[in-house]
């Protein structure tokens, strides 16, 4: 069919995927769903295409403006203020339940060693699990380019990329050792939660107060956010218990610090690495979805 006899209900039905492929690709929900709006306006733009499939047509639209994006924003991360985390997503846009380890704070910050295109490859075939000559039609490359992009990206990521999943249980007892340990100030039962390797790693874009470089290792991760807790005097009511990005996480809630998320790796029973946006400008979407 033309592009010009799709309707509004078509286009919707499309809608929770393309924003799931976009806001992976961009770690911005805010930037995913102007990118979504761009895709649907293109395509009624386009009022001489033969539309075998709307899924393939939309997915392959949104997957170039992704990739676009990205290639502009380059420049602007490079000078980002610090370090550069994904903006937290509260409430999930009708996610599969096969899709969750794909949307965890963990798994954004590894798709940030890819390259643009080797970023929708793989999540079009490892994540989406789109036909290579789907993909292939998706990035504007022959199918024996994109299986060896897709090589490569897997190349990049294997020793990164986690090799178990956690249950939600555990992650939920987690999270909630790490919160009792940095409202009562206890270094013994912090460390017992921290993987020896643990790090963190804070957002605040150069607009709220956060540590500028990652945070290495249990020792110092503890006493950086006991310094930190203590310094503001946590309380119970400062850190609630929320789901950041489908995996249980924390929400600070402080009168004087003001917002931020605290976000997990956990393997093993012990923290890997924190993740922690304190940036306003990344805050704002997450807080409304969680009624703050």
């Amino acid at each position: 069919m033309a592009v010009t006899e799709w309707d509004g209900t078509t286009f919707e039905a499309h809608r929770p995927l393309l924003f799931s492929i976009a806001y992976r690709m961009l770690g911005s929900a805010s930037e995913a769903e102007d990118v979504v709006q761009d895709a649907w306006l293109r395509a009624r733009q386009d009022e001489h295409t033969d539309v075998r499939s709307v899924r393939a047509y939309l997915t392959t639209i949104v997957t170039r403006l992704c990739i676009d994006h990205l290639r502009s924003a380059e420049r602007t991360r490079m000078e980002y203020p610090g370090p550069w985390l994904p903006e937290p997503l509260a409430e999930p846009n009708q996610e599969s339940a096969e899709l969750a380890g794909s949307l965890t704070t963990a798994f954004l910050v590894l798709m940030e060693q890819l390259a643009p295109t080797e970023r929708a490859v793989f999540l079009l075939r490892e994540v989406f699990e789109l036909e290579f000559d789907e993909i292939a039609t998706s990035i504007g490359k022959s199918e024996v380019n994109t299986r060896q992009i897709l090589k490569r990206a897997r190349g990049r990521l294997r020793e990164s990329r986690p090799r178990f999943t956690v249950s939600r249980r555990e992650s939920e007892e987690v999270v909630q050792r790490f919160r009792h340990a940095c409202i009562t100030g206890d270094v013994e039962e912090l460390m017992g939660v921290l993987h020896a390797d643990a790090t963190l790693v804070a957002d605040g874009g150069g607009k709220a107060a956060s540590a500028t470089r990652p945070v290495l290792g249990a020792d110092r991760v503890a006493r950086f956010v006991l310094g930190y807790a203590g310094k503001l005097h946590w309380s119970e009511s400062d850190l609630q218990l929320v789901t950041v990005n489908g995996a249980p996480g924390l929400l600070l809630r402080h009168p004087i610090a003001g917002p931020g998320t605290y976000s997990f790796d956990i393997a093993d029973g012990r923290i890997r690495a924190i993740y922690v946006v304190r940036n306003p400008d990344k805050l704002r979407g997450f807080l409304r979805g969680v009624g703050a």
